[in-house]
């Protein structure tokens, strides 16, 4: 017996000696949406947080059928400890009642996560279902190589961003002397709501919004001047042929090779395409600028990431450490992937401790801070964002793919769309 007890006291000084905290032997399970590009970030990180705990990670990721697995997982009562999912799926997570609220209080370092951030996790309860772990805003990519060959300036306005492309497509700015490139890369597929993804920067830009509040409830707000506006511009940008081939049923995944292949010179989207921009067509031809501003002030799309804990889970505590670590400068850093090549999982830091210019050193991700801290706009905080997201997608993609169509008329049939799915919510201001 006491030879047992003195191998027991041997081992966790051993185990102190290495610096592991015995807490147990529980393994937990973590599922990311993301891509295998950046599934080696998420391994790291999870490595990282098992030497300091000694608590094991399971790790699944996909980037494409991520909903559909979660919904299968929730109908076999399988679900992992821990969800990695964008923060906009928070409602329609909380429908199918597969998560958890969150105790802000029991996450160290809760404190430090900046404020923005926080909303993006709050219900219309009043209640925190998430915690964040990354956020990001839009801005522009654009080839500076071709625009200063081409000797234009910076776009500040719409107008400024339109000749862009059109001198992009029209002018041979690669010097090829063909006729191969075009001036906006665009995501308009409704796959996964993209359209109104994208044009929701558009829309905001011009002080318009997909809906009010009102009353204590929300009220459909697209079909106004301001809408329309948004709406009449980038379809301009379809009709006049000055985005790439196929982009009215383009995805993200299909759209970004159309840029960094040269074939077009603007891009629309977030900071983590910087490391497979750098590759190719390769950092030195390329500027990160903010969307100029419509009518309104200017704005763009704030989104993040978050870790979201799964109903059912046995091990509670030992997600709450996880994601403690996670939102830690320690474990921020480390999904900041700097230095990596590889696809960061931390965007831009939600921990008020990082100083994102110090760490990354490079100017563009200075760029897309400044437009999540000054222009950043997250979706409107109706229950469930999801289903407006995909009817907006097929409505807005029905205007961008008729250049007669009436587009006051089809905002006011979106309207209708919208206020029946609020109805069903039971977040309609009648």
């Amino acid at each position: 017996m006491r030879q047992e007890m003195t191998m027991t006291l041997l081992a966790g000084v051993a185990l102190i000696a290495t610096g592991v905290q015995t807490v147990s032997a529980e393994t937990i399970k973590v599922w990311s949406r993301q891509t295998d590009e950046s599934v080696g970030v998420l391994r790291s990180l999870t490595d990282a947080f098992t030497k300091k705990t000694g608590i094991d990670v399971e790790i699944y990721n996909t980037g494409t059928d991520f909903e559909q697995r979660l919904a299968r997982a929730a109908a076999g009562r399988d679900l992992p400890d821990i969800v990695v999912n964008d923060d906009s799926a928070l409602g329609q997570m909380l429908r199918m009642g597969i998560i958890q609220e969150v105790d802000p209080s029991k996450i160290e370092d809760s404190d430090q996560i900046v404020p923005t951030a926080w909303n993006s996790t709050k219900s219309v309860d009043g209640k925190f279902y998430a915690v964040p772990v990354s956020a990001q805003a839009f801005a522009l990519f654009v080839r500076k190589d071709w625009r200063e060959k081409l000797g234009l300036p910076q776009p500040k306005t719409w107008e400024d961003l339109h000749d862009l492309a059109a001198a992009f497509t029209h002018k041979d700015p690669d010097g090829n002397g063909k006729d191969d490139t075009f001036g906006m890369t665009i995501p308009g597929s409704t796959v996964r709501g993209y359209t109104s993804w994208f044009m929701s920067n558009f829309i905001w830009s011009t002080g318009a919004d997909f809906v009010k509040p009102q009353g204590g409830g929300f009220k459909p707000d697209l079909n106004t001047e301001a809408g329309a506006h948004a709406l009449g511009f980038v379809r301009s940008l379809f009709c006049e042929g000055l985005v790439q081939p196929g982009a009215i049923n383009a995805t993200t995944g299909d759209a970004l090779p159309t840029f960094r292949s040269g074939q077009t010179g603007i891009f629309l989207s977030g900071p983590y395409h910087i490391s497979q921009i750098d590759q190719q067509p390769g950092g030195d031809k390329i500027e990160v600028l903010p969307l100029p501003a419509g009518a309104g002030a200017p704005a763009a799309l704030a989104e993040g990431t978050s870790a979201y804990i799964m109903q059912g889970s046995q091990h509670r505590e030992a997600a709450e450490k996880f994601i403690s670590f996670f939102i830690s400068p320690e474990g921020q850093e480390i999904g900041m992937a700097e230095g990596t090549g590889h696809t960061p999982l931390v965007r831009l830091p939600v921990n008020k401790k990082l100083d994102v210019n110090a760490m990354r050193k490079d100017a563009r991700w200075q760029t897309f801070k400044e437009v999540f801290d000054n222009n950043g706009h997250y979706v409107p905080p109706v229950p469930n964002w999801t289903p407006i997201r995909m009817l907006t997608a097929e409505g807005f993609n029905k205007i961008l793919s008729d250049c007669n169509s009436d587009i006051p008329a089809e905002l006011a049939k979106i309207d209708e769309q919208m206020a029946t799915e609020l109805r069903k919510q039971n977040a309609l201001t009648e």
